[in-house]
């Protein structure tokens, strides 16, 4: 029990730590992204509240066609407070880690720190973050597949995909393709994988993706209910209830996100 408690708590931690990009508050003192692994954007003037829902969908080696979703509610506040409270089914990996839980994860710029917090538990695991700021306000770097040390992938240009209407936001496309030379890890054939996503340029998040690999499947992403209401400012600050503590130590297991 004490093993699968910690698994968890390894993976629900990771999670939080790789919500990249962020967007975050005040200008002062704030560097240009991107910054390191623990930086957040800045987007200010833009509240905004929606339901986002990832769904993977691969074939077992059987022949049978499995489905899983995860739902991830945000919020964020006119000063880029945000608020993201990520219901999980299963998180993907060789092995998947099955499981049902929630992990709500609030970035506040003002105090530079990120609040990490389970359900069932009054505890928030605190985090540094560093607020960034995109000069240019172009949307973060296109996500991609996996890049694996010494493994001769090839990455396409990113192609531009045009504008278009989505869930109210007007959305900006790109896409880029890679591809696994035959025999370069046991394959026979070459690999072919896709990014796409549909960027909001005035909400300034992703609204739609689709992310393609034969070896994982196909995982599809969509912002909707997106409300540009004013959050209430409660949702941005850790019950007083709750404890505060720092995250595992590398010696715990939890390796820093390069």
């Amino acid at each position: 029990m004490a093993s699968r408690f910690r698994r968890r708590e390894q993976v629900w931690l990771a999670l939080a730590a790789s919500c990249a990009m962020l967007p975050a508050a005040r200008g002062e003192d704030v560097p240009t992204c991107p910054g390191g692994s623990n930086s957040v954007r800045l987007v200010t003037g833009a509240p905004y509240s929606g339901l986002g829902t990832s769904q993977t969908t691969f074939t077992l080696p059987d022949g049978r066609r499995v489905v899983r979703q995860n739902l991830i509610r945000q919020w964020r506040d006119s000063d880029g407070r945000t608020r993201s409270e990520i219901s999980l089914s299963a998180v993907g990996g060789n092995p998947e880690v099955e499981f049902n839980t929630t992990v709500t994860v609030i970035d506040d710029p003002t105090t530079r720190e990120r609040y990490v917090m389970q359900g069932g538990e009054k505890v928030a695991v605190t985090v540094p973050i560093v607020p960034c700021r995109d000069t240019n306000s172009r949307e973060p770097e296109l996500i991609g597949p996996p890049r694996p040390a010494n493994l001769p992938i090839k990455v396409s240009q990113p192609v531009t995909l045009g504008e278009r209407k989505l869930e109210g936001e007007t959305v900006a496309g790109r896409r880029i393709e890679a591809t696994i030379p035959a025999g370069a890890m046991g394959n026979s054939k070459p690999i072919n994988m896709s990014a796409e996503q549909w960027y909001g340029k005035d909400l300034q998040v992703v609204v739609e993706a689709t992310y393609k690999d034969p070896r994982t499947g196909e995982t599809t992403y969509r912002l909707r209910d997106i409300d540009r209401a004013e959050p209430d400012a409660s949702l941005f600050r850790v019950p007083n209830n709750y404890s505060r503590k720092p995250p595992p130590g590398p010696s715990r297991g939890v390796r820093p996100r390069r």
